[in-house]
């Protein structure tokens, strides 16, 4: 009993002292990297992923573990046997091009925690925290016609975050049911500014328009994943299975609230003098529509040793909206393939648990939901990564690190190329919590 809580001393003391940095990270990411795309939508979108889905091309739709969890498709928990919790950190460095100018920015950020628990041998649940979108960016645009030039800045600081509740459930066969139900909450702040270069003169004023956006709403999702592993034949050694994943979000109209004011001002060097209030609304109601999505998927795996995977995501983005105006979006598809390899699963007891490390790799592409001056968005990236068991008596606890490289957008057109690289380090620890010991 006293290692059983000098172990779980620990254990808090260590998830109390990350989440309190993370939460830090995160306030403090306005200042650093962020994308110039994360001005349309609800921003830019984070993935739905943990470090070790994400060195797989992002894939959740049909992966299952009985000692890590799942953020993408509540139906895996049904196989949870330890208590566990999951919490990382992702790291930006991003070089953001047009035809003329480039720079490189950077961050670090929280990314994720969750805790997860089996309540039966059929029935586990999780809670899960993480940003669902960050809104940050900085344009200067020069606009000139034939009679008039003026300067445009927009600027937008902000996101949203989600707290969820999985449950999933074994029905019976190889069937397994989830279901998740996301808090979406936050506050989005964006600011258009029109600044002419003979401020006051021939009645033309400096006008600058403010908006603050809130969300406060549940959206729900549900997942199916069916399972079946193979019997061995004659002279076979190695098990084989399969299982296929089906994750569906319901659209969603989000209760929000928009606070508008229009000013015009005076620049007095680099500080603004307000001369009057255009316009002052408060807190005026209205609903976000968020559109449903389809995911589906399809896993190969050998005997703990080997995994392959792939999957293909759907998202009606025509039917976003906010208080009923919709946005430059488009109806995205997003693919993604990966494999895990494990060169001997359990191989701890024996001495040579380096042989339990996992590796991963995978791709992804999507088609891209923001449509601007005719173009779609696109993105393609590969990850890699690795899970390095942390040693610990009855339980799976590891290390996961994934590395990321993407493109997304280009130049033409006078648009913005960013290239990233994108680092995520994630902890799974667990242990066998809420069961009665017949000896200490």
């Amino acid at each position: 009993m006293p290692y059983f809580k000098k172990y779980l001393l620990r254990f808090y003391t260590a998830l109390v002292l990350f989440f309190a940095f993370s939460v830090h990270q995160a306030a403090a990411q306005a200042e650093n990297y962020g994308s110039p795309y994360s001005r349309f939508g609800l921003g830019d979108q984070q993935p739905l992923s943990l470090a070790h889905h994400r060195a797989m091309g992002g894939i959740t739709t049909t992966t299952y573990d009985s000692a890590s969890l799942n953020l993408g498709n509540a139906a895996s928990l049904s196989d949870l046997k330890l208590t566990t919790i999951e919490f990382g950190a992702i790291g930006n460095i991003a070089n953001i091009a047009t035809n003329s100018a480039s720079q490189y920015r950077s961050n670090f950020n929280f990314g994720y925690l969750m805790l997860g628990f089996p309540v039966n041998k059929r029935w586990g649940t999780a809670i899960g925290f993480q940003p669902y979108s960050f809104t940050n960016y900085n344009l200067v645009s020069n606009v000139d016609s034939a009679f008039l030039s003026w300067r445009e800045e927009y600027n937008g600081r902000g996101g949203l975050n989600q707290l969820s509740w999985s449950n999933g459930v074994h029905v019976g066969g190889g069937f397994h049911l989830g279901v998740t139900a996301t808090y979406l909450f936050g506050t989005i702040n964006q600011e258009r500014s029109f600044i002419f270069p003979f401020q006051d003169s021939l009645f033309l004023f400096n006008v600058r328009n403010s908006d603050k956006l809130r969300i406060n709403d549940v959206q729900f999702s549900f997942g199916l994943q069916y399972r079946k592993t193979f019997k061995l034949k004659p002279g076979q050694t190695q098990k084989k299975s399969i299982a296929f994943g089906v994750v569906a979000e319901l659209p969603s109209a989000l209760n929000a609230s928009n606070s508008f004011v229009s000013e015009r001002f005076t620049l007095v060097g680099n500080s603004i003098r307000v001369r009057d209030t255009v316009s002052n609304q408060s807190d005026v109601g209205g609903t976000v529509q968020l559109p449903w999505a389809l995911s589906a998927g399809f896993q190969y795996s050998i005997d703990n040793k080997l995994l392959m995977a792939v999957e293909a995501k759907y998202t009606n983005w025509t039917d976003f909206s906010q208080f009923g105006r919709p946005d430059s979006m488009q109806n995205s598809l997003q693919f993604a393939a990966g494999m895990q390899y494990t060169p001997k699963y359990n191989a701890i007891g024996d001495g040579s648990g380096w042989k339990t490390i996992r590796y991963r790799a995978g791709v992804r592409y999507n088609s891209g939901a923001l449509v601007l001056k005719g173009q779609a968005i696109s993105e393609l990236g590969m990850t890699f990564g690795v899970g390095i068991p942390l040693k610990r008596p009855y339980a799976m606890p590891y290390m996961n690190v994934t590395g990321e490289i993407g493109q997304r957008g280009d130049v033409s057109n006078g648009l913005v190329r960013e290239r990233y690289t994108r680092i995520t380090v994630g902890f799974t620890l667990n242990d066998r919590w809420f069961i009665k010991r017949k000896y200490d």
